[in-house]
């Protein structure tokens, strides 16, 4: 059974799991959708163009390396020790 390469979320999935199972609460009032709210959509929204820069052809090679784990996976260079 092959190995699914590890790789960074896109943006559509980073924007998904802040849905997924967050209880968030600003100024008293609980936060239905953190991705549509006015406090938190704008830099949920920014992160997620962070997420997709990941995966362009065009910053790919200039943001990520390739993980050590063998599945021709990549990460951000970030996550990489030096």
């Amino acid at each position: 059974m092959a190995q699914e390469p590890t790789r960074p979320f896109t943006g559509a999935e980073f924007l998904e799991s802040l849905r997924a199972g967050r209880e968030v609460w600003i100024y008293g009032e609980r936060v239905e959708d953190v991705t549509t709210h006015p406090a938190f959509r704008n830099p949920a929204r920014m992160l997620a163009r962070l997420y997709d820069a990941l995966h362009e052809p065009a910053t790919r090679a200039v943001l990520t390396c390739a993980t050590d784990g063998g599945s021709e996976g990549f990460t951000h260079r970030y996550f990489r020790a030096p």
